[in-house]
């Protein structure tokens, strides 16, 4: 259950961003170089996993707008949707260290 609800959340936002485009064409949302790579647990996970991973990146601010409702304050602390894709930022919102508990 709690799945569903993230990925329709992250499926909401991702349309959001790609009918926002005036051109109609769907945005290629591509990870900054100031990120850390993505972990091998979202490269081998599906496309649009990946793609919500780097949305993360790109929009912090959208998915810390999002309440977490799966449960995971309890059991790692997490406050919004951020904290289950990114665990850790640096300055200028840089990905210092991604969380696995987006792909669960």
């Amino acid at each position: 259950m709690k799945r569903l609800i993230l990925l329709f959340i992250m499926g909401i936002l991702s349309l959001g961003l790609t009918t926002g485009c005036s051109s109609g064409e769907k945005e290629e949302l591509v990870l900054d170089a100031k990120h850390s790579a993505m972990p091998d647990y979202v490269l081998n996970s599906s496309p649009i996993v990946q793609e919500t991973y780097v949305m993360a990146a790109q929009h912090p601010e959208a998915l810390a707008a999002v309440p977490c409702y799966c449960n995971c304050y309890e059991s790692a602390g997490h406050t919004s949707n951020l904290n289950c894709f990114i665990k850790q930022m640096g300055r200028d919102n840089q990905v210092t260290e991604w969380d696995q508990h987006g792909i669960a």
